[in-house]
């Protein structure tokens, strides 16, 4: 539902302008319009900006373009627009273009007699419109993710109203991040910049599948709809295995997590298909060894988090965790981290030592207080599968039920 780069020569009044280099990042989002008074933009953009190069102020050389491009390039913007004329810069030099290809960022030419005031209206309008209709989808979307009901045939009038498809088939994705334990010192101060530049990472990607749906935000991340046709499910988790692997190699130093519902048929199925990305994700970030989780993975899972009677799930975990029932204190934690690891490795001890950086002679020991604390052996299968379950369900409890505010009465009960 932005504007992006290969947008800009097709807006009414802009088509003297020419898309000369960087065609690949033509789906970057134009957060604003900015023109560049100082030698170089990197201390006055954050990203996002569509940058104009006019030659007035300074001597805009082939070096001093080059740089331009480069830090562009560093900074994240949009794109660059360089004005030609005879009076400052006179031409593109090929090394700039070149260097823009190569750094994959938008470089677009306008000629100087195309006056600027009218150039940033028309963008600047662009943008406000679009985002006033992005917020009114948004707004429109929010409200059926977060319950509020509404009849199907007003739900599929609403959509027609606002130019998107109520009927179609398609999945939801969720999507979370933090930062990589060796970056988190250095980036700690980042978030907002972080979360800006992946929802617009993930908005580009989208349109580069002809994706036009607006990313939204919860408290765990963002959430994408992904348009599938009932024929193509087997292809759906190589697709979203790709967008996720690109999103992650344009920030390295994040960790990024993504749960998906299973497919769903109109817009009326949208709050539980959201629900299933959230189940999904947090199963992808407590196992960090596989960062893409689809819902219908979840198997018995599924079903647990059916169940309405928490206070009954609640105290099927009471009854098999012991005192290690809803509790986060670090020696509690590792305990739990410890036994999941060696469910995952199917027991195998030499296997789960491995999976955690530590000793077998290590692991036995952590293994022997486990026995300990729960009060009884991890050698009888039964026991291990109700142990097992016990996990899964205090994990559900945790997301599904809203625990966290809840988790001293449960355990009082």
């Amino acid at each position: 539902m932005s504007i992006s780069c290969a947008d800009i020569p097709k807006l009414p009044g802009l088509e003297s302008i020419s898309f000369r280099a960087g065609l690949t990042g033509g789906q970057r989002i134009v957060r604003w319009p900015y023109v560049a008074e100082n030698e170089s933009i990197q201390e006055w953009v954050s990203g996002g900006e569509l940058v104009f190069v006019t030659g007035i102020n300074h001597t805009r050389d082939e070096s001093n373009l080059c740089q331009l491009v480069r830090e562009a390039s560093e900074s994240q913007v949009a794109g660059l627009v360089i004005l030609t004329g005879p009076e400052f810069i006179q031409k593109i030099p090929k090394s700039v273009l070149e260097l823009a290809n190569k750094l994959q960022v938008p470089l677009f030419e306008q000629p100087y007699d195309l006056k600027m005031v009218i150039v940033t209206e028309i963008i600047s309008n662009a943008i406000v419109q679009d985002n006033l209709l992005g917020k009114s989808i948004r707004l429109f979307l929010s409200k059926l993710i977060n319950g509020f009901q509404q009849a199907p045939e007003l739900i599929h009038l609403r959509a027609k109203d606002l130019g998107i498809s109520s009927h179609s088939a398609f999945v939801s994705l969720s999507l979370s991040y933090h930062q990589s334990s060796e970056n988190a010192a250095s980036s700690a101060n980042k978030p907002l910049q972080n979360y800006q530049q992946i929802e617009q990472s993930l908005e580009a990607l989208l349109r580069r599948r002809h994706i036009e749906w607006p990313v939204l935000s919860d408290e765990n991340g963002l959430l994408a709809v992904w348009p599938t046709q009932k024929n193509e499910i087997s292809e759906l988790y190589e697709d979203l295995a790709q967008l996720r692997e690109r999103l992650q190699s344009d920030f390295p130093q994040l960790d990024l997590c993504m749960g998906v519902s299973t497919q769903k048929q109109g817009l009326d199925e949208l709050s539980q298909a959201v629900e299933e990305a959230k189940q999904a994700l947090q199963f992808a970030i407590k196992h960090p060894q596989q960062k893409l989780f689809f819902y219908d993975q979840l198997g018995i899972a599924q079903l647990f988090a059916a169940i309405p009677q928490r206070n009954m799930l609640a105290e099927f975990c009471k009854r098999h965790l012991g005192s290690l029932c809803f509790c986060r204190d670090t020696a509690s934690t590792e305990m739990k981290s410890t036994l999941e690891h060696y469910f995952n490795h199917f027991g195998h001890l030499q296997h789960t030592a491995d999976a955690m950086g530590i000793h077998r002679n290590t692991l036995s020991y952590r293994l022997g207080r486990i026995e300990q604390r729960l009060g009884y052996s991890l050698q009888d299968p039964f026991s291990r599968l109700n142990l097992q379950n016990a996990l899964l369900i205090e994990q559900i409890l945790f997301h599904h039920h809203n625990l966290d505010e809840q988790q001293h009465s449960l355990v009082e009960d």
